[in-house]
C-alpha cells in the first residue's frame, strides 16, 4: 500500500504557498520487552507476535517492522509504547 502525502493550498496572504499535510500515527501497539541472553525479546499482545532485537535502540524499529509485516498498516501510521 502506497503512502501519498496530500497537497492542501493555503489560504491567506501567501496565495500560491502549498502545505503538505504529512500521515501521523494511525494506531498505537503495546509492547513488553525482556532481555534475553543479551537479546531484547519483543511481545506484541495486540496481535500475538513476538519479535526480537539486538539493541535496546533497536527495539522500536523491530516492533514496527514486525506489526507493518503482519497486520498489514503502513510503517508511517504505526506507533509503539514500551510497557514498564
Amino acid at each position: 500500500m502506497t503512502i501519498q502525502a496530500r497537497v492542501r493550498a493555503h489560504s491567506g496572504a501567501h496565495r500560491g504557498v502549498r502545505r503538505v499535510i504529512r500521515p501521523m500515527a494511525g494506531q498505537c501497539f503495546e509492547i513488553q520487552l525482556s532481555p534475553v541472553g543479551g537479546r531484547w525479546l519483543i511481545r506484541i499482545p495486540e496481535i500475538d507476535a513476538v519479535t526480537e532485537a539486538a539493541t535496546r535502540a533497536e527495539v522500536e524499529a523491530a516492533a514496527r517492522d514486525c506489526i507493518a509485516t503482519r497486520s498489514g498498516i503502513p510503517l508511517g501510521y504505526i506507533s509503539v509504547w514500551v510497557r514498564d
